[in-house]
């Protein structure tokens, strides 16, 4: 029976195979998105679940209190790792790890010099929380020693070759006179880990940097390995009084009031617990090891796939019903001859299911064709072996048979139940129910492409806005030149001249980072004032802020013709939370120079200009309290970590290569390393425009898959309507009058989705705008440009059919069968 249902429909298939090609088309299409968007969505998932102890793995983070505001770090003060573990007994072990950013680390093996990206300095006990397969070495004593090292698996292999043992063998650090010695090798971290590291150096190598307790300076990731059965909740009640304990006397130290006055500025410290499996996904903290993924991106991206996929079901209902005249006769005649309704259902049912498997089978190969450009979209490094895996091969049967099941149901039931009587004597005609089903279906389909495209224009305004704001500052033909902290001040400043003096350079100076990335905490309290304020540090020189392009609304800026050791640029927003009314010449204190470590003594700064308020964090942020130091105050006087250069307009590559030459000269051994400014600050939205890439692809696949559907419905309606075109165009009615007769309800079916959709998309985008603190606001004319979007595509669709039908030859419309 099952062979012979199968048969006839293969044979109905081919029989009518445009039918079956646009049903092909739209299913293999839903499928093929589904199924890749499911594979992203279970790798997202994943991430870190292959650790076995991972149920019982917790990182401390740290919201920090500002007056008014708050910033959240994934790196808390080292010290908190020790006293944890000692001061409660829910703790088994602890593990810090220490990440200063990528780039500027560099080895050399022989004479081949490499450059490090993801170095991190790691505690003894890694290896007893995460798991991380070790292959060579002494696991126990891999990280004990001050300068050892764990290379990856593939960093062992691009130093040592394949054949060549690492264990014991050195590299030489360029930045100073260590050597690391190669204590073991790793497996490479796998890509689903928010881990992300290329080698692990023992965190004694640190030295004075952590081996006097801290518990007010951020610098560590820390870990902590829970005994079984402990319950984190509670370990977590119990932080605030840690901090209370251990807090108090730095905060005294620093900032010159205890730690109740500190809290009543409106200063704090609330630390809490991230369960390892959640970082990933719940956690978007300042300082991660790597770029945070996004649980309500996973979100959307579910729920375009399962509205796809129903989009796909419902055009093939669609395009079933609209064929149901042709296929009436076919009924009446096999339930005269005995066919019991069930026989009928199923032979509707088994074609539905051979089309859903064709199409599951065309849409593998589409994932196949689409998967660099997916992976393109969404940063993954998807491979076809991901694709031949029995889950994936197994969620693509599932689809293919859900989606069989659910498309092939409505069909079958609604053609199964024609009465033979009334399709033999061709009184045979859709019924009301089901003809506001089909509306309904088309409004939904529609409702859903017209919410892509209000998105859409959304998302891309918004990034639009973030890249072309006045950020205070001018980011064009800006280049940072990076290592630069490895020259001597001499160096660093004879270099800086050299450079100023080539022909396609507008301005140098100097710096310890740039806008985006981050800056390091400091607090003053203004003379004879009792409050602290709390900000953001940037050590510059001279030509700083003219290179910058950045505005001085009161004093001057750093200047050679001063002795600026001593002297301090605020911006805006530390005025106004300072109160001051006339900061010029005022004196800011600090209880601990932050620009000088190892001081304890008292800094004194006087104030000699204000900047205009710019943006050294995305647009996600409010400006913040920022202060400006000379470089001449920093712990080593005239390094810089970054060389700024702005450059002329023209020819770039003329100056980049003249500066490679005079870095050459002075460190002929490291590699000329410089990034664009303008890019850097549009990796801030990474994320946004990954959203935009997908909202963008999706939206046309969405609203593509509903002309599907809306051209079923309009060839259904059309086909009903066959006579009465007949009749009209005998009467004397134009092409344009049916064109516009047989248009107008499917207009109207448009209208109704804008109507339904527009207050959802305008809710869901202005809940997305509130994750930044300076947004677009969201314009009538945004809804207006969608909806004359989705009309004219609608038109567009539908007269495909309606043209069609109204230069039918009536005698053809009007002849009876």
């Amino acid at each position: 029976m099952i062979r012979n249902y199968l048969t006839i429909a293969w044979r109905n298939i081919i029989r009518n195979r445009g039918y079956a090609f646009v049903n092909i088309i739209g299913l293999s299409i839903g499928i093929a998105c589904f199924s890749l968007i499911m594979l992203y969505v279970r790798d997202e998932l994943s991430f870190d679940s292959f650790h076995t102890k991972g149920d019982r793995i917790y990182r401390m983070a740290l919201e920090r209190i500002y007056p008014g505001r708050s910033r959240h770090y994934a790196i808390i003060p080292a010290g908190y790792a020790a006293a944890v573990q000692n001061d409660f007994a829910e703790v088994e072990k602890s593990c810090r790890l220490f990440s200063f950013g990528p780039g500027a680390f560099f080895l050399k093996r022989g004479e081949n010099i490499y450059e490090e990206n993801f170095v991190v300095w790691s505690d003894t006990t890694f290896f007893d929380l995460f798991d991380i397969p070790f292959l060579k070495g002494n696991l126990q004593d891999a990280l004990r020693q001050p300068n050892s090292v764990v290379l990856t698996e593939s960093s062992a292999r691009k130093y040592f070759g394949p054949d060549e043992d690492p264990v014991g063998q050195v590299l030489d650090i360029m930045q100073n006179e260590n050597d690391l010695r190669v204590t073991g090798v790793c497996a490479d971290v796998p890509q689903n880990s928010h881990l992300r590291f290329d080698m692990l150096i023992s965190s004694s190598s640190l030295g004075d940097f952590i081996r006097e307790p801290n518990y007010i300076n951020f610098s560590a990731l820390t870990y902590f390995l829970l005994k079984s059965g402990r319950d984190a909740k509670a370990l977590e009640a119990k932080l605030p009084d840690l901090v209370t304990k251990y807090a108090s006397g730095p905060v005294q130290r620093n900032f010159g009031v205890n730690y109740e006055e500190y809290q009543r500025q409106g200063n704090g410290y609330r630390y809490f617990l991230q369960p390892l499996p959640d970082i990933y996904l719940g956690s978007n903290l300042e300082s991660e090891l790597r770029p945070p993924g996004s649980r309500q991106r996973v979100y959307f991206f579910m729920a375009i796939a399962f509205l796809i996929i129903v989009i796909a079901c419902i055009n093939f209902m669609n395009l079933a019903t609209a064929r149901s005249a042709m296929r009436a006769r076919e009924v009446g005649i096999r339930k005269t001859l005995g066919s019991p309704r069930r026989q009928i259902a199923l032979q509707f049912l088994s074609e539905a299911m051979l089309i859903t498997l064709v199409a599951c089978v065309l849409a593998w190969a589409l994932d196949r064709l689409a998967l660099p450009m997916f992976n393109h979209l969404t940063d993954k490094q998807f491979s076809g072996a991901h694709m031949l895996t029995p889950g994936f091969l197994t969620l693509m049967l599932f689809i293919a048979i859900v989606t069989g099941l659910l498309s092939g149901a409505y069909p079958a039931a609604s053609l199964s139940s024609f009465k033979p009587l009334d399709v033999v004597r061709g009184r045979f005609s859709s019924t009301r129910k089901g003809a506001l089903l089909r509306n309904g279906l088309v409004v939904f389909q529609f409702g859903i492409s017209v919410f892509l495209i209000i998105s859409t224009i959304l998302v891309y305004q918004q990034l639009a806005f973030t890249q072309n704001k006045n950020l205070g500052f001018d980011k064009e033909s800006l280049l940072s030149i990076r290592a630069a902290g490895g020259l001597t001040a001499q160096q660093s400043e004879t270099l800086k001249e050299q450079i100023r003096q080539l022909a396609g350079v507008d301005a140098v100076s100097g710096c310890n980072t740039q806008p985006g990335e981050p800056y390091f905490g400091v607090s003053f309290r203004p003379q004879g004032a009792n409050e602290t304020t709390t900000g953001s540090g940037l050590i510059v020189d001279e030509g700083y802020i003219e290179c910058m392009k950045m505005g001085i609304t009161e004093g001057r800026s750093f200047s050679k013709d001063f002795t600026d050791t001593l002297s301090i640029v605020i911006n805006e927003a530390a005025v106004r939370e300072m109160e001051m009314t006339d900061p010029i010449g005022k004196t800011l204190m600090s209880n601990n120079d932050f620009f000088n470590p190892g001081q304890d003594s008292i800094a004194w700064y006087t104030i000699i200009g204000v900047v205009k308020d710019f943006h050294f964090q995305s647009l996600h942020h409010v400006i913040s309290p920022l202060f400006l130091v000379h470089h001449q105050r920093n712990f080593v006087p005239g390094v810089d970590n970054l060389i700024t250069v702005r450059l002329k307009p023209g020819d770039l590559q003329g100056p980049l290569r003249q500066m490679e030459s005079l870095w050459k000269k002075v460190q002929p051994d490291t590699p000329f390393r410089y990034a664009f400014l303008d890019r850097e600050w549009a990796h801030l939205y990474e994320s946004e425009m990954t959203t935009r890439k997908v909202y963008g692809f999706f939206s046309m696949l969405a609203i593509f898959i509903a002309c599907l559907g809306l051209l079923a419905l309009a060839a259904f309606t059309t086909e009903q309507r066959t006579k009465e075109i007949g009749i009209r165009k005998v009467l004397g009615a134009s092409v344009s009058g049916i064109v516009g007769l047989l248009s107008k309800d499917f207009l109207k079916l448009v209208l109704i989705s804008l109507v339904i959709a527009s207050p959802i998309a305008w809710y869901l985008m202005n809940k997305w705008l509130q994750g930044f603190a300076y947004r677009i606001t969201i314009d009538w004319w945004v809804f207006a440009l969608s909806g004359a979007i989705a009309i004219l595509i609608a038109f567009l669709t539908v007269s495909f059919q309606s043209v069609r039908a109204a230069v039918m030859n009536p005698v053809e419309s009007l002849k009876n069968e």
